[in-house]
């Protein structure tokens, strides 16, 4: 993690200082914005950094064009249609060139033995920029809402501030441009005393959850995973361990992030709320990763349709943007499985409320299904989503090994 290496610690004890004592809204807004490419360019390197200038640039460029009124009475719809899909094809298309064509490649099982062979070279993996994922992400979001009426970001520097904002460009929490902007359009104020009290609290509070607990479970899981034979109580053991390490982890970072950027008197998206209190896995998605849940609602699932939808529908959009979810997280197969995993429980406890509801005189298969008491729900969920982090950490050969020892009682 990023946060506890020394040349950070070093890098936010030199510039927090400085941008607390600059005394104009201004010029503090430009100190950051240079703080923030410098953090950028250490941590992500040449080859990072100018694939990011490029789509940034680029994604600048399409809004500005999208965004002017006049634009649909010079050129159509149909051909507004084309230009939309030219300018979402450049974050999306840079993710994919960077993240998964190596993975794309290695699908093509159908080639024969001499072709893969020569054409593995093309598709193998380079540097990756850092963070492609959350860029692409927050690009994507940019300009969907610009074509769909928002006004863009005129200012070049607002919106490069915006793109490489230190805090949240490694892990989130994704931005909506709409919440961010208004908050640098007339420089950065000097925070309150109850932001940096605040801010600093959370950055502690972060750094507790990632170095005390969620590191010491991961310590204790990899001397788990020496045991020479799993059963159902190992098992058992590795899912709690594995629960816990992940929701620490994650919201840990946030935290930071959140802490980090509210003493600069910037106010991110919270992005975890008591995730494993949730009562359901639809709850669940509403509490874990908000940002990111958010954001597939928004941008995927209800253009495909949302609710609006028959169930069967339903289910397999619910099915495919959460494998895209899990794509996301990371190019191979046991990611995709754990978001389409993910995808059927929400879609078939869509199904399970649906038939609950009074004007539903029958569910899925003709049955009127109980409810289900409060606890038994909770309960019910934790597991779920328990179970799904084995299938997120682990090859499936190994995932599936896991679950057959973990059914063994």
């Amino acid at each position: 993690m990023i946060f506890n290496t020394p040349w950070f610690l070093l890098f936010a004890l030199l510039v927090y200082p400085v941008f607390f004592l600059i005394p104009s809204n201004r010029a503090r807004f430009y100190f950051m914005l240079a703080a923030c490419a410098v953090f950028h360019g250490h941590f992500a390197g040449a080859a990072g950094v100018i694939p990011i200038i490029i789509m940034g640039v680029i994604t600048y460029g399409f809004a500005l064009l999208l965004g002017q009124t006049r634009f649909t009475e010079t050129f159509g719809k149909n051909r507004r249609r084309v230009w939309t899909a030219l300018a979402l094809a450049v974050p999306v298309g840079g993710l994919i060139f960077y993240k998964y064509r190596y993975f794309l490649f290695s699908a093509l099982t159908f080639l024969p033995a001499d072709k893969r062979l020569a054409l593995e070279p093309w598709f193998k993996l380079g540097p990756m920029p850092l963070a492609i994922s959350f860029f692409t992400f927050e690009f994507v979001h940019y300009l969907t809402d610009v074509i769909r009426g928002d006004r863009p970001i005129k200012n070049f520097w607002q919106f490069s501030f915006f793109s490489i904002f230190f805090p949240s460009i490694v892990s989130g929490p994704i931005k909506r441009f709409q919440n961010f902007i208004p908050q640098i359009s007339a420089g950065l104020p000097r925070p309150s005393a109850e932001d940096l009290l605040k801010g600093s609290g959370q950055v502690v509070l972060g750094f507790s959850k990632k170095l005390i607990i969620a590191d010491n479970a991961y310590l204790t899981v990899q001397l788990l995973e020496r045991r020479a034979c799993w059963d159902f109580y190992s098992v058992t053991l590795l899912i709690l361990l594995l629960s816990v390490r992940i929701l620490f982890d994650f919201s840990g970072y946030s935290d930071m992030a959140i802490g980090l950027a509210r003493m600069l008197g910037i106010r991110l998206p919270v992005n975890f709320n008591f995730p494993y209190l949730a009562r359901n896995i639809s709850d669940f998605w509403n509490r874990w990763h908000i940002s990111l849940s958010s954001w597939i609602r928004d941008y995927l699932y209800i253009p495909l349709g949302g609710g609006r939808v028959p169930p069967w529908r339903k289910l397999l959009n619910l099915a495919t943007v959460m494998a895209l979810c899990g794509l996301w997280h990371g190019a191979a197969w046991h990611f995709l499985i754990w978001g389409v995993y993910q995808g059927l429980g929400l879609g078939l406890h869509a199904f399970y409320e649906r038939s609950l509801k009074p004007e539903a005189a029958t569910s899925l298969w003709g049955l009127k299904l109980p409810a289900i008491p409060s606890i038994m729900s909770h309960a019910l969920t934790l597991v779920f989503v328990g179970y799904g982090w084995i299938l997120f950490f682990y090859p499936l050969s190994q995932a599936f090994s896991l679950t057959a020892r973990w059914w063994v009682f």
